[in-house]
């Protein structure tokens, strides 16, 4: 769900975001992720289980030491995790550069680094000068169609007017973002976060026309409620397409299906077939988590 990894032919492939969790915890939790930690704790666990060590007081070790790793790591700035990261992988980060040079070439005064977006959903290769210079070389996360599209459509003016909301008068921006093309309702401004779709989909984005923008822009659409638990179902859209969504439950919409087709009772069909995953993390404590507050 975390896309950590992908499965193929019941084989396990490490993806380039599960590589970076592996390094940030390698090298800010170093002591919970060395293999002696394990073999220890083992080790601590079999004595508590014979009665030689006293649980609580194995705990309450644990914890002092793990809580100063966890303090450390709150005061972190991106900028710090993202020089680490950029240590750690640039050889591969920018091999495909031309001539490994990191010059950038649009502005000619930055140099091309390591970045996470803001929101923590992609990374990308961009000039260090940013937002004076908004040049992108290269994203590491999203589909091949994505990137290309991205490649393609360079020549698109940005932010470009398309038009202006019928009701409210506000701009419909086309705008590119590390994840491709996106329009979007309003303008940017402080302590505001305007309405965005991603049209990464269209393959000619000066196609785009403002009633196809307005179209876009309302999504998520609320199908109703589901049947069981009364909790609503929604109609989104995404970089990959439009895609059903029940809490953590998300099943994608057949490609030659059209949108205004999609009712709740197909809502319902898609979400219980096998074509499914899950999202986010589950509320509620683990278990394990409950049972040691019980103690």
């Amino acid at each position: 769900d975390r896309n950590y990894v992908t499965v193929k032919s019941r084989i396990l492939y490490p993806e380039f975001r599960g590589r970076m969790v592996s390094a940030f915890l390698s090298h800010y939790f170093s002591e919970v992720t060395d293999y002696s930690f394990t073999a220890d704790m083992e080790t601590e666990l079999d004595n508590v289980s014979a009665g030689l060590t006293e649980w609580k007081g194995l705990l309450v070790d644990y914890w002092s030491r793990f809580s100063s790793y966890c303090t450390c790591a709150q005061s972190l700035h991106i900028h710090q995790v993202e020089k680490m990261l950029e240590k750690t992988f640039g050889d591969s980060l920018f091999a495909s550069l031309p001539n490994k040079d990191r010059s950038c070439p649009v502005c000619g005064e930055g140099t091309l680094i390591f970045k996470v977006s803001r929101f923590g959903a992609g990374y990308f290769i961009g000039c260090n000068q940013h937002p004076r210079c908004n040049y992108i070389a290269k994203t590491l996360y999203g589909d091949d169609d994505e990137e290309d599209t991205l490649q393609r459509n360079t020549n698109v003016d940005e932010p470009k007017l398309i038009g202006h909301h019928p009701a409210s008068k506000e701009k419909v921006l086309l705008k590119s973002g590390p994840y491709g093309f996106y329009v979007q309702l309003g303008e940017d401004r402080t302590g505001y976060l305007p309405k965005r779709a991603s049209v990464s989909h269209i393959k000619d984005v000066d196609s785009i026309t403002l009633e196809d923008a307005l179209e876009l822009l309302r999504y998520p659409v609320n199908l109703g409620n589901h049947p069981k638990d009364g909790q609503p179902i929604m109609l989104r859209l995404a970089r990959a397409g439009f895609s059903v969504r029940h809490r953590r439950t998300i099943a994608s919409v057949p490609k030659n299906m059209k949108p205004n087709d999609v009712t709740l009772e197909k809502a319902l069909e898609f979400l219980s077939g096998k074509d499914v995953r899950r999202c986010g993390r589950p509320k509620g404590k683990p278990k394990r988590e409950e049972a040691l507050e019980a103690m």
